[in-house]
């Protein structure tokens, strides 16, 4: 995600590649996931953006998301366009 010019890997989960995806039910799947993230985001509730210590492999910071109290990571696990991820190898989507 970005905000007002700094990236952020949103931490706990893990969504389906939109960028070289390994197959079309993954893009097609990560392209609802994000849409779904800009929904929310747009929906009116509160946002509020948790930035945590450290960054990831490739520079962007760390974060967690909520959105009128609830963490985006449990609401895209809860409608099956995310996998819980806490590092590691990560399992394929096709």
């Amino acid at each position: 995600i970005d905000v007002s010019g700094e990236r952020y890997r949103l931490v706990g989960f893990d969504t389906p590649e939109t960028w070289q995806p390994r197959c079309a039910y993954e893009r097609a799947l990560g392209e609802t996931a994000t849409a779904r993230l800009v929904d929310l985001i747009g929906s009116g509730r509160v946002v509020d953006l948790v930035v945590l210590p450290g960054r990831d492999r490739y520079d962007r910071g760390l974060a967690r998301l909520f959105i009128g109290g609830a963490d985006v990571k449990d609401v895209l696990i809860a409608e099956g366009l995310a996998r819980a991820y806490d590092g590691g190898r990560r399992a394929g989507w096709c």
